[in-house]
């Protein structure tokens, strides 16, 4: 129990690094996007997948990670960079499918 709090601290602190960075709050708003539009389920987690390896090896976090230095060695993982992308994105894709139904719910009042 005490190693999935510690998982979950950890996750949430390389989420909130990738929004730091911008690119992951761009994939989130695509995700968002995607959930909105009701795009496959299973483009999520390609998406997560992709996103994540195009971040692991193309995208330089050592000037954030000072703050953070658990997560600076976590992020050299590709694994759990996937990991962190694939909570991104099927976050935002349910806050899309949410958003959706509740401006239709709206717009029939």
């Amino acid at each position: 129990m005490l190693w999935l709090i510690r998982f979950m601290g950890l996750l949430s602190q390389a989420i909130f690094l990738e929004f730091l960075h911008i690119f992951g709050l761009i994939v989130f708003l695509l995700a968002i996007l995607l959930g909105y539009f009701r795009a496959p389920w299973w483009i999520a987690p390609m998406l997560a997948v992709a996103c994540g390896l195009f971040a692991n090896r193309f995208i330089d976090l050592n000037y954030l990670t000072e703050v953070f230095r658990r997560v600076a060695s976590s992020n050299d993982r590709w694994a759990f960079v996937i990991v962190v992308y694939l909570a991104i994105t099927i976050g935002g894709y349910l806050i899309g499918l949410l958003g959706r139904l509740f401006l239709r719910r709206v717009r029939r009042s």
